[in-house]
């Protein structure tokens, strides 16, 4: 045994001292280089964060100037339409820099230049012709937003001017409406963000921001101590200038003021839509040392920590080298001892080996690891691989299916920790694999055995019954056809009952889909008569508003009018003058154009109606209808109640009112008559003439006019009814049923 090369190695595993030394060096080393590392990734995500959040802003800083923007044209469109009436201008631009405390100021200009409206009443009268932004709205540049600059009226905060023109009904200029936006409005956007920013991403350290206009003057600053109209771009600060070449990234530089490495990220405003923007830019910073702070305090407890671990461990490894020294040298003595059982041993193998080759039955031997470790030749012939391919493989891989082999598998642990398994010591019935992939149906035996030092082995004993199954399998496919042939009879009731079921299926769900759409287009023709009522009854109040001012107003003007051409013509009254029958026909003109604005009112919206009620206002209609159609008229009712609803008496005169032109224009009639009634719950309107009639088959097709179609939607709005009865040369018959709540009834 002293002749082997291990036992002239006077000093074993000489070695590992020196790789213990590599292996710290090298872990230092990636240690060094892995900190570096993740400085920069730490840097870079911030720098990115930055500048995302930087980004936010700018866009969040478009859309608020877009907002002010679009405010001043909407004040420029009241404007124009309230061109006239400073009383409504006064109180709108109050209204309106109460409802926006971002507006510092709010006025307007004539087209002179002169402020006429103003929240500041102060600045009325005052002249800007002069000012820039007035001269560029006023050549038709359209909205005028200029830069931050302070505003001198209101203490010289600095502002926003922004700007829009006033245009008359013809596109003329009238003047301007003009704003200024406060900056503390601006530096709460970026006061919102920050506050979100740092809930979302968990920053550590302070944060500065600036906000830079076109010039590069930085007139919002976190700042305060430094606070001021500082032109970064003149002072060549990296981030200021990097911001021409792109919207939006990050840099690291040096501040300006504390002279420290920061990390900056920039953004720049772009517009939005017709706004064009100001082209402002958005700085967030982060001093670098406060981006660094949290990885450099992990990795420093991470090196203290370490340092606890790695000096013992060092030490214990050296004591484990001696220790593995010693125990080299021991194994080398009993190496030899070994040598002599293994030939002894090999005797005992070689005369079971003969035993197993000459058995019927294939044998395969395995260790507690799965591996094979013996394999006969009716093995060979049962499986396919030879003695030299098998042994060294493992046995699940070799005989054992795909789908059985985790089964083995957890077989084989169980027994190995709890001593039992249900497949050993037992003949079962299983598949195995041959080696050309087929499976083969197989009888097994297995029987462990429990070797020195407690080791177990496996023997299994296994012999091919293919010619037994085979026998099996041809006297269940006889009955297996038997079922099929009655299973196939079964198949067709079945298929024949579901296609009934899918047949019904689809009727109950065409059913369900029409009833499905009926709903939905009641729905859209609720809508629809809703939306219609509300545009009548829009209608009508527009037509009682033009109504009163025709009355109250022209009317009592044409009266006095007339009443003073009546002084006049008396005092020049005299049977040689022609100058009173002048005025006298003057007068009778303006007598004749104040019967025409009152009969116009009264077109329009019968004021009687809300005055005298629905019996009187239908009395008058008929009166008036007589006295200009020479068409002979009649009115009756009776058991009407008291009071009607408002919608409900708009929408019978105005059906009785377009029936009497109808009359007019159509029916060739002599005679009308007017019947209104009430019946318990309901009011009735029918108007009869003796007229040329129609085809009432042309009203069911849905070919007559829009008037019939009109008068139709009206009653509906009121949920009543309209029915019209006629015929070629018998006249025609119009008649309204409406239904009056129970509380007026």
């Amino acid at each position: 045994m002293n002749d082997h090369p291990e036992s002239r190695d006077p000093r074993p595993y000489s070695w590992l001292p020196i790789l213990l030394g590599v292996l710290t060096i090298a872990t230092l080393s990636i240690g060094t280089i892995a900190f570096r590392y993740i400085e920069t990734r730490m840097v870079a995500t911030a720098g990115e964060t930055l500048a995302q959040t930087a980004a936010e802003v700018s866009d969040k800083l478009d859309r608020f100037l877009f907002e002010r923007h679009g405010d001043v044209l909407m004040m420029a469109r009241t404007f124009s339409v309230q061109s006239y009436n400073q009383e409504f201008q006064s109180a709108y631009v109050a209204g309106l820099r109460t409802a926006y405390p971002d507006y510092l100021w709010i006025g307007a200009t004539d087209e002179r230049g002169k402020i006429v409206v103003a929240t500041d009443p102060s600045t009325v009268g005052r002249d800007y012709s002069a000012e820039p932004w007035f001269q560029a709205v006023r050549d038709g540049q359209g909205v005028h937003m200029g830069d931050v600059e302070p505003f001198a009226v209101m203490g010289g905060p600095d502002a926003i001017a922004v700007t829009a023109p006033i245009a008359g009904p013809r596109g003329e200029f009238l003047g301007v409406v003009t704003t200024r936006v406060e900056i503390p409005g601006l530096e709460d956007v970026m006061t919102r963000t920050l506050l979100a920013f740092r809930q979302r991403e968990g920053i550590w350290g302070g944060l500065e921001y600036q906000f830079l206009s076109e010039k590069g003057v930085a007139f919002i600053d976190s700042d305060l101590e430094h606070k001021g109209h500082v032109n970064l771009k003149q002072l060549g600060l990296p981030s200021a200038l990097l911001r021409e070449g792109a919207l939006s990234g990050y840099i690291e530089e040096e501040h300006e003021h504390r002279h420290v490495p920061v990390v900056t990220g920039y953004a720049r405003t772009q517009g939005l839509g017709d706004y064009k923007g100001l082209h402002w830019t958005v700085l967030m910073r982060m001093d670098r040392r406060d981006v660094l702070t949290p990885i450099r305090e992990v990795l420093w407890n991470l090196g203290l920590a370490g340092s606890v671990v790695v000096v013992p461990t060092f030490a214990l490894l050296v004591w484990t080298v001696t220790r593995v020294r010693r125990e080299y040298r021991r194994a080398q003595q009993e190496r030899g001892l070994a040598r002599d059982a293994e030939a002894s041993l090999r005797k005992s193998e070689a005369h079971t080996r003969s035993i197993v080759d000459l058995a019927l039955d294939g044998f395969i031997g395995m260790d507690t690891a799965g591996m094979i470790t013996d394999w006969n030749f009716q093995a060979e012939e049962i499986f396919g691989w030879s003695r030299q391919e098998a042994v060294g493989r493992l046995l699940a891989a070799t005989i054992i299916p795909a789908q059985h082999r985790d089964a083995h598998e957890q077989g084989l642990r169980r027994f190995l920790a709890t001593g039992v398994g249900p497949m050993l010591n037992t003949r079962i019935e299983i598949t195995g694999v041959h080696r050309d992939g087929h499976e083969i149906p197989i009888e097994l035996a297995i029987s462990p055995s429990l070797g020195q030092g407690g080791i177990y082995t496996f023997s299994a004993f296994v012999r091919d019954i293919s010619a037994r199954k085979q026998t099996e399998w041809q006297s269940r496919m006889h009955e297996e056809e038997l079922q099929r042939l009655n299973e196939a009879l079964d198949r067709r009731v079945q298929a024949r009952t579901q296609e009934l079921a899918a047949v019904n299926d689809s009727l109950v769900a065409e059913v369900t889909e029409r009833m499905q759409t009926a709903a939905s287009l009641e729905q859209s023709r609720q809508a629809l008569q809703k939306l219609a009522f509300q545009l009548l009854r829009v209608q009508e109040e527009e037509r009682r508003r033009i109504s009163r001012d025709l009355h109250d107003d022209i009317n009592q003007r044409l009266a006095l009018l007339a009443m003073d051409i009546e002084a006049v013509g008396r005092k020049l009254d005299s049977p040689a003058d022609h100058v009173g029958r002048a005025v006298r026909e003057i007068q009778e003109r303006v007598v004749e154009l104040s019967d025409v604005v009152r009969h116009l009112a009264y077109q329009l919206h019968p004021s009687i109606l809300d005055d005298l009620g629905l019996p009187i206002a239908l009395q008058r209609l008929v009166e008036d209808f007589t006295a200009r159609s020479h068409i002979r008229g009649s009115f009756e009712h009776k058991n009407i109640p008291a009071a009607v609803p408002q919608e409900i008496a708009t929408c019978l005169y105005r059906i009785t009112q377009e029936s009497l032109n109808n009359v007019v224009r159509h029916a060739e009639a002599s005679q009308v008559d007017v019947d209104l009634t009430g019946a318990q719950s309901e009011l009735v309107v029918t108007i009869t003439d003796n007229g040329v009639g129609f085809d009432s088959e042309q009203l069911r097709n849905g070919s007559h006019g829009l008037g019939l179609l009109g008068m139709k939607e009206r009653v509906a709005l009121v949920h009543g009814n309209l029915h019209v009865v006629s015929a070629v040369g018998k006249g025609t018959r119009v008649q309204v049923v409406v239904l009056v709540p129970a509380e007026v009834a």
